[in-house]
């Protein structure tokens, strides 16, 4: 341990006394027992449950915390580590380097905060992180006396609010905010699978917060589609000119149709106007000129099993449960000839941004989040701090080579992992598409080099976790779209736990059909490094193989059970014992030589990354580059970079490409500091305009959040009350002081209040015809009590009516008529308010605010929304009738 890690870094002078009242526990706490930190982990529960305050038991909590890590998992937590979990703890972001243990980290705010048993979540990108972390971790907590929850994607409504329902959940972030629309489309309280929110630590927090922040949650039904269209559209645009008939907004990721566009099509299709609003054209056209022109396949999806499957432009992973909205998967599809879908409407929505502001505490952690701390201080008031290495960091990063074309590029990049290659260096190849990591591959098969390619397509991702951890071995080279949030570490000279699992799952599904191996150069060459392995090793894989609960057991739950086992500290089946053994036995072995081998791969430089173009953003090249030199380990990173890129084109200038040109003289590189700066300068730029959007989309969806929470919490209250009586009778009773309210104001006449009335007392023409007489005899107070004490007598005859038919009916039925109601209604609202948004964008050539114009008229509607659905519940109600 550091003596003192972090005494150069000034925010550790807020935490320096907290770290040193932990570190003075330490010694206490390795004096007791197992059981005794058990009964200590229950006192400070109970110091908790007696003040409420976290603050006073903060320092014991993580000194308990370190010490059940220790026993369990044998990992101590630096006291760089204990300053991470401080800043999670005070609700801020920690800015931690790849390899510095965050997932460790996490445990420490995590049970303190579990103590208070409201619940934390822990937010990861993807399930396999989500499960792994669960299983490694969560016997910290379970040791500690807390229970743990994991959500995954197939879980059944009871299995998610038992996992929800215990002290720390590990969830991802589509996972969870999914529940949270569902619960609030639930129709039974016992379908909602959340409890109120109280703590989240979000992993990978920049990729949750700001790359997805940019696209709404979606819940959405089918609706009816015009599929021949699409089909026209897209054999339309082949008669179209790039420039002539429309033009392509790259940066904006727009198509702009002429007046010759208009005209052309028009007269391809025989009609009069394009955007005639009975039977539009126009965005069928427009989505087919994006489809074509904006949108390609390996780069922005990939087409699976007659799908179109869409590959995160962040991650590089694929989206098999996304559509894009708007007809424009639709025209993608019809372009790829692919099965057309039914277009989508939304039923309910919510961004990342609104729904992680519902947590009354919330932090975060990832490795790259300084670039974008403005936003996270703006928007979600989070601010980053960041925690300082354990260990030196001994990375270079080597100045930007610039090639005049993209040829020239891709060319030189082959040649320099040939290179490097010669003197068996490991090399991380970031790419930003399938499509050009595929392409490199190719131009490596032409140097015969041996490569591991991983993107978005599925025999890729299926061995995600096994590429990564093997990219530090020597002489190895890997080939990967965006590495943000793959979560496995790459350590120099390979890891050893993917290969002894990999090995021993291969003895296990080759021999376990057998009754016994008596030597063990059955399964090893004698000449390999397991030469002096034990016989204790076969006898308990003999006793193993005989195991009549591990006979039982598919090739695929072997895998999942050598996963599990390796993670865990006590196993739960015998046969588990077992598997922990022989992982032990071969990791001995395997270990030895890993050490050479990290010692040779060390002296060689360590991992050399490449980058072969700069990303949209500055903290995803950031990413890239903290792949490599985790740990103190050394290593470089280098970006090719051509006058061709997508970054350069877009956002360098015609006066710079120009210039640039002019210092080529053949396909050599050249460093040159002002394309660096231009290069920075344009990487700003691009942030500052999707940091505009998302502030733009945040401040647009903050006034529909508004909305939505008055909309849920109304539903939340009928779905928990045991009678809705009381609202139908005041709907009732408003519907009613509405319609005298407007009579008195003469906005009503006579004729067109007997109609909304009907709508309250149904087809009852006495009561009506008694009404028009005593009208005029009436005053509005006397009219008023008069009407409502009809419609109470109207309710209750129709509660009496139905109960008699069926005991006990009545209840769910206004329940369930409210909530049905209020989501359609809230439905209609959504589309509304999304074509008032198209809408109000226009006013601001009329020098309106579109954004104050949005907000008036969303009260409006609301307002009206609220009118709409009070009418229907009371006109189903009255009418209702069970045959």
């Amino acid at each position: 341990m550091l003596k003192n890690p972090f005494k150069k870094i000034s925010i550790a002078n807020e935490y320096q006394v907290l770290v040193n009242e932990i570190n003075n526990f330490e010694s206490n706490f390795k004096l007791l027992t197992d059981t005794e930190i058990r009964t200590k982990s229950i006192q400070l529960r109970k110091r908790y449950q007696n003040n409420a305050n976290l603050d006073l038991i903060t320092a014991e909590a993580f000194a308990l915390t370190r010490e059940a890590s220790l026993r369990t998992l044998g990992l101590r937590h630096y006291d760089v580590q204990l300053l991470g979990g401080l800043v999670l703890n005070s609700g801020k972001i920690a800015e931690m380097r790849t390899g510095e243990g965050k997932t460790l980290v996490a445990t420490l705010p995590a049970y303190l905060n579990g103590l208070t048993k409201k619940g934390v979540h822990i937010v990861t990108v993807n399930d396999y992180l989500a499960s792994r972390d669960q299983l490694s971790m969560g016997q910290i907590y379970r040791f500690l006396g807390l229970n743990t929850g994991l959500i995954q994607e197939d879980m059944e409504v009871l299995e998610r609010q038992k996992n929800y329902d215990a002290d720390i959940t590990y969830v991802t972030n589509s996972e969870l905010g999914f529940d949270y629309l569902r619960d609030n489309m639930a129709l039974n309280i016992n379908e909602v699978v959340l409890r109120p929110f109280n703590y989240c630590i979000v992993d990978e927090v920049d990729s949750v917060l700001i790359d997805e922040a940019q696209t709404p949650l979606i819940i959405s039904n089918s609706v009816q589609t015009s599929i021949d269209k699409y089909i026209i559209a897209a054999e339309v645009i082949d008669y179209l000119e790039v420039n002539v008939h429309f033009k392509v907004d790259e940066k904006n990721k727009n198509v702009i149709l002429t007046k010759e566009g208009a005209v052309q099509i028009e007269e391809i299709l025989s009609i009069k106007d394009l955007y005639n609003p009975n039977d539009p054209w126009i965005p069928y056209i427009i989505n087919a000129l994006k489809a074509t022109t904006l949108f390609f396949c390996n780069v922005h999806y990939i087409v699976q099993d007659d799908q179109i499957i869409i590959v995160d432009e962040f991650t590089g992973r694929i989206m098999p449960d996304r559509r894009w909205s708007e007809g424009l998967h639709q025209a993608v599809e019809a372009k790829e000839g692919v099965t057309i879908r039914q277009n989508n409407e939304t039923a309910a929505s919510v961004t990342y941004q609104n729904f992680f502001l519902l947590y009354p505490k919330l932090s975060g952690m990832t490795g790259t989040a300084k670039t974008a701390e403005i936003e996270f201080e703006k928007i979600y008031n989070l601010s980053v701090v960041e925690i300082p290495t354990a260990k030196p960091n001994l990375r270079k990063d080597l100045p930007d080579l610039i090639y005049k074309d993209e040829l020239s590029k891709w060319t030189a990049i082959a040649k320099e992992c040939n290179q490097i290659a010669t003197k068996t260096q490991p090399i991380l190849v970031g790419t930003t598409s399938v499509e050009k990591s595929e392409m490199l591959g190719q131009l490596l098969n032409e140097y015969d080099l041996g490569y591991q390619i991983l993107n978005a397509k599925p025999e890729n991702v299926r061995r995600e976790s096994e590429i990564v951890a093997q990219a530090g071995k020597q002489g190895s080279i890997t080939i990967a779209t965006n590495m943000a949030g793959r979560g496995t570490d790459i350590i120099l000279g390979g890891n050893i736990k993917f290969k002894v699992l990999k090995q021993l799952y291969s003895i296990l599904v080759t021999y376990k059909n057998q009754n016994r191996i008596n030597k063990i150069n059955t399964i090893f060459p004698l000449t390999s490094q397991f030469k002096g392995i034990s016989q204790k090793f076969i006898s308990v894989l003999n006793s193993l193989i005989n195991d009549s609960e591990f006979k039982i057991l598919t090739d695929t739950e072997i895998l999942k059970v050598l996963n599990e086992t390796d993670q865990i500290r006590i196993p739960k089946f015998q046969y588990q014992h077992s598997i922990k053994f022989l992982i032990t036995e071969l990791s001995k072995f395997e270990k030895k030589n890993q050490q050479i081998e990290n010692t040779i791969v060390k002296n060689l430089g360590g991992l050399h990354i490449i980058g072969t173009e700069r990303n949209d953003s500055r903290r995803i090249d950031n990413q890239l580059r903290g792949r490599c030199a985790r740990q103190g380990d050394p290593g470089t990173s280098q970006f090719f970079l051509s006058l061709e890129d997508r970054l350069l084109r877009l956002f360098g200038g015609p006066k710079m490409q120009e210039f640039m040109k002019n210092q080529f003289l053949d396909d050599s590189p050249i460093e040159a500091d002002l394309l660096s700066k231009s290069l920075d300068s344009a990487q700003q730029r691009l942030e500052e305009i999707t940091y505009d959007s998302r502030k733009n989309l945040f401040e647009y969806d903050e006034i529909l959040n508004k909305q939505r929470k008055v909309i849920y919490y109304e539903r939340r209250k009928i779905l928990e009350s045991a009678s809705v009586q009381k609202k139908l009778l005041a709907d009732g009773e408003q519907i009613i002081t509405e319609i005298i309210t407007r009579l008195e104001k003469k906005n009503l006449t006579l004729n067109e209040v007997i109609p909304r009335l009907e709508n309250l007392f149904g087809t009852n023409l006495l009561l009506l015809n008694k009404f028009k007489e005593n009208l005029n005899n009436l005053d509005p107070l006397e009219l008023k009590t008069y009407l409502f004490q009809e419609f109470w007598l109207c309710y209750e005859t129709k509660v009496l009516e139905l109960e008699i038919r069926h005991l006990g009916i009545i209840r769910a039925l206004e329940r369930t008529l409210i909530l049905i109601y209020i989501d359609t209604e809230w439905k209609e609202h959504l589309q509304r308010m999304s074509l008032l948004r198209d809408a109000v964008g226009w006013r601001s050539y009329g020098q309106r605010n579109p954004l104050f114009e949005y907000k008036d008229e969303a009260y409006e509607f609301f307002k009206r929304r609220a009118l709409i659905t009070r009418h229907l519940v009371i006109y189903d109600l009255i009418r209702s009738s069970i045959l």
